[in-house]
């Protein structure tokens, strides 16, 4: 085993923030928070009525996508590494069970949950919970599924959205916060829209006790049978200069699945 996955900590603080992502199914209908104003959620429910309401991921069982995050040079632009995972998201009874699975050189490292365990490997032998790879597995399903059932989990109790009027280039802006039941409530986010799109153009984040605000836009809107997503969020710093890129290719929607796919190992793509 790879001494740089081995840690000697725990991974409560990320478990926490991400657990409540990874419970309510795909087809839980939803209202807004009561603590969200009427401008904010028009503009979202605006996103959700273009791609079909929020009912219309109830035919959605299951998933299939590679999520590519490619490093820049933020002052030359140039790319500096490319890292591939390979993602399959399936509903179960109250979950959405996820699998990850990326190279790093030649080790082979398998993520999954199936709404009871986490589950790690590496080459084929499982990994403790000693090991950063098992520990973050939570984290890492959570985020996947959690970018994936946008703007529906803008919906999910807990979550307020605020308007926050216009921006200087004449954007709306919804605020998004949390209730302190929900993951890590200090986080914040921040979406812009323009006339004449339902998407938001760009999204910004600032993690809890963190002043700094990421910037990312959102570029590239794809479909695949009446399912649409964000082909690329560029992350930009302060300056303009993108220094990372997570692309989502791929996407499969309904795939067959082996049965074990949360629970084995099995071969690379489950």
């Amino acid at each position: 085993m790879s001494a740089r996955r081995r840690t000697s900590g725990c991974c409560s603080i990320i478990i926490a923030t991400i657990v409540v992502l990874v419970s309510p199914p795909f087809t839980q209908a939803q209202t807004a928070s009561p603590q969200s104003d009427t401008q904010a959620v028009a503009l979202i429910d605006a996103w959700i009525d273009a791609l079909g309401g929020l009912g219309h991921l109830q035919s959605l069982v299951a998933v299939r996508f590679t999520l590519t995050t490619q490093m820049y040079e933020a002052g030359s632009g140039r790319l500096r590494r490319t890292r591939p995972r390979y993602v399959t998201i399936k509903r179960q009874p109250g979950v959405l069970a996820a699998r990850i699975e990326r190279w790093e050189g030649d080790d082979f490292i398998v993520q999954g949950w199936d709404g009871r365990l986490d589950q790690a490997w590496l080459n084929g032998v499982p990994l403790t919970s000693d090991d950063r790879d098992h520990q973050e597995v939570r984290y890492v399903s959570g985020e996947v599924n959690y970018w994936i059932r946008l703007p529906q989990k803008l919906k999910d109790p807990g979550v307020y959205l605020s308007y926050d009027g216009e921006d200087a280039t004449g954007r709306h802006t919804v605020r998004v916060t949390f209730g302190e039941d929900v993951g890590d409530h200090q986080d914040t986010y921040f979406y812009y829209f323009v006339e004449g799109r339902v998407w938001p153009v760009q999204v910004d984040y600032r993690e809890a006790g963190s002043d700094q605000v990421v910037h990312t836009r959102w570029e590239d809107i794809r479909g695949v049978d009446g399912y649409h997503y964000v082909g690329a969020r560029v992350h930009f710093d302060d300056q303009g200069r993108v220094y990372k890129v997570i692309r989502a290719d791929d996407v499969e929607i309904n795939p067959a699945l082996s049965p074990n796919v949360f629970s084995s190992v099995d071969t690379p793509g489950g």
